[in-house]
């Protein structure tokens, strides 16, 4: 059996995978950039607005999305294409719209770490 077609399975369910990964990101951006008309749940622990949900999912889902692409990029061989550059911008894309909000959420985390620290040294008021 030659390396094609082993790989042809793998390269399926990579496609497959990095189909829904696309499809995901671009139902969660779309959802995170437009306004939200329900209130959030006044009941709920931690209560947030649909905006802010598909923001979380979309950060959570960045190391998957990240993963799905890089198997992308090697199942297809794109480093070794003919235009190995654009290629793997283009396959990279859908993992760098999910990082803006990992990033951000990542961020934020530290930002309220530090200054939960600071309070407790006394440091700040």
């Amino acid at each position: 059996m030659s390396d094609n077609k082993k790989s042809k399975p793998i390269r399926i369910i990579l496609t497959a995978v990095y189909a829904v990964g696309i499809a995901m990101t671009l139902y969660f951006g779309i959802k995170c950039l437009l306004p939200s008309a329900s209130e959030p749940n006044p009941a709920a622990m931690i209560p947030f607005t649909e905006n802010e949900s598909a923001f979380i999912i979309m950060a959570c889902g960045f190391p998957l999305m990240l993963a799905s692409c890089l198997s992308v990029i090697w199942a297809y061989g794109l480093r070794k294409s003919e235009k190995p550059r654009r290629n793997i911008i283009l396959a990279l894309i859908p993992a760098v719209i999910d990082g803006i909000p990992f990033v951000a959420v990542v961020g934020i985390v530290i930002v309220m770490l530090v200054e939960g620290y600071l309070e407790a040294f006394g440091i700040l008021p």
